[in-house]
């Protein structure tokens, strides 16, 4: 009799997690929606439309960050802030070379210049890096940063050359990863002192 019971109550388990998570997720599934049409209108007023190619990595982003909660959702939202903020950088910090006018024109003489997009990559994930728990979230914190960053900062990089969108991403992930290493080497060192 205790073993049908264990099984009856092992299958309700079961099923009652299994509608939790389908519910959860349909939740984040409109939270990404409504996360993605304000990116979309955001990297149409900085960017244009065809950043939208972009859109489903946002969304299947976004949806996993809603999915999981908690400290994910608390660094893809500071993720997707400093996102934002790339947006909004003017392309003659990511592409100093081009003559005036040239970005504008399609087919225009252009050079391509990574090592500027890396930079200003790295100066905004050092600045994201500041806003990392000390607790020990840190690892769920920093994955959703990553996704947020993830979730806008390709747009931008749609106008530009694979080297410089690698280079701009590289560097936002270069910079949030430098800072972290250097926040848990002195916090080693002040506790040892």
């Amino acid at each position: 009799m205790t073993s049908r019971t264990e099984d009856s109550f092992d299958r309700a388990r079961a099923v009652s997690l299994r509608a939790y998570e389908r519910s959860r997720l349909r939740v984040a599934a409109v939270h990404a929606v409504t996360f993605g049409l304000l990116v979309a209108g955001l990297s149409l007023l900085f960017v244009g439309a065809r950043s939208w190619m972009w859109l489903p990595l946002t969304l299947v982003a976004w949806t996993f960050v809603e999915w999981r909660g908690v400290g994910l959702l608390r660094g893809g939202r500071v993720g997707a802030l400093a996102g934002a903020v790339t947006l909004a950088l003017p392309m003659s910090v990511l592409r100093s070379c081009c003559k005036p006018g040239a970005l504008e024109m399609v087919g225009a003489d252009c050079c391509s210049m990574p090592g500027a997009c890396a930079g200003a990559g790295v100066v905004v994930g050092l600045v994201l890096a500041c806003f990392l728990p000390t607790n020990g979230q840190r690892r769920d914190t920093v994955l959703g940063m990553v996704l947020g960053i993830a979730a806008v900062a390709p747009m931008k990089c749609s106008t530009l050359l694979v080297g410089e969108a690698l280079g701009l991403v590289g560097g936002l992930l270069a910079g949030v990863m430098a800072a972290s290493a250097a926040r848990i080497v002195l916090a080693r060192w002040t506790v040892k002192a």
